[in-house]
C-alpha cells in the first residue's frame, strides 16, 4: 500500500483518498473563509464614535425652538448632563416642562433609556440665545462616555449623539 494514500471504506467499496489532497482542500477552505471575513470587515467597518458629536435636528428646532449642544456623563458615571440653546423663546416656552416635551436619552447600544421625569421637571423663564441644562440620573449606567445615544422629544429624534 502506498504510504501517502489512506484507504477509506464507503458503501461502494474501498476508495483511496490522498491525505495531502484533504489537507490542501481544508487549507483552501480556511483561506477562503478568512478572505471573505476580511473583505466583509473592509466593506462594513465598525463605526468609530467621536465624543462630543452632536448632530442638529431641524425638526426639533422648528417644533420646540431649541438646539441640543452638549451631552456628557458626569458624577463618576452617575449623572448625565444635556445642554440646549434656545433658538426661539416662544416655541421653547414649554420645552421640558411637561412629560410630553421632556427629552429622553436612549443608549443606541442596548436601548436603555434615561428620563428627566425621574428627577422631576422644573420651570424656568427662557431667553433666546441662552444655554440651559438638564441633569438626569444615569439609571443602570445606561449612557456611557464615547458611545452613541439618541435624544428623543416626543416622536422627533436626534440620533448618533456621542457623549463626553
Amino acid at each position: 500500500m502506498n504510504r501517502h494514500i489512506a484507504a477509506v471504506r464507503t458503501g461502494n467499496g474501498p476508495m483511496g483518498v490522498a491525505v495531502s489532497h484533504l489537507a490542501l482542500a481544508l487549507g483552501l477552505l480556511v483561506l477562503l473563509s478568512g478572505g471573505l471575513f476580511a473583505g466583509w470587515r473592509l466593506l462594513n467597518p465598525k463605526p468609530q464614535w467621536e465624543a462630543g458629536t452632536m448632530p442638529i435636528s431641524a425638526e426639533i428646532e422648528e417644533k420646540f425652538g431649541v438646539r441640543f449642544t452638549f451631552l456628557a456623563v458626569t458624577a463618576d458615571g452617575g449623572m448625565v448632563e444635556l445642554r440646549y440653546r434656545v433658538i426661539d423663546e416662544d416655541k421653547a416656552a414649554n420645552f421640558g416642562h411637561f412629560t410630553e416635551t421632556a427629552p429622553l436619552v436612549i443608549s443606541e447600544d442596548d436601548g436603555k433609556t434615561i428620563d428627566v421625569t425621574i428627577m422631576g421637571l422644573h420651570n424656568h423663564r427662557v431667553e433666546p440665545g441662552r444655554t440651559y441644562y438638564v441633569l438626569y440620573r444615569n439609571t443602570e449606567g445606561a449612557i456611557k462616555s464615547g458611545r452613541p445615544a439618541t435624544i428623543a422629544v416626543g416622536d422627533l429624534k436626534v440620533e448618533h449623539v456621542v457623549s463626553w
